[in-house]
């Protein structure tokens, strides 16, 4: 499994199912990276714990930055 490299923004058009990487055609894993008040990862203020929505392609590692958030309600 190749390392986790930089982390790259990327817009999504109609449907975004292959990697730009590398070509695989079968979709992303997720993974959830905590974004920390103040530092300018997210638009708004929250005391709420917030994470970036990263999709990961399964062929070549390589991570993809959507431009998702999502807010965690305890």
């Amino acid at each position: 499994m190749p390392s986790p490299g930089e982390i790259r923004p990327i817009r999504i058009g109609n449907e975004l199912n292959t990697c730009p990487a590398c070509g695989y055609r079968r979709g992303f894993h997720i993974s959830f990276v905590t974004v920390t008040p103040g530092s300018g990862g997210t638009p708004y203020r929250s005391t709420r714990e917030v994470h970036r929505i990263i999709l990961i392609c399964p062929e070549c590692g390589a991570r993809f930055d959507p431009g998702w958030n999502e807010t965690v309600h305890e």
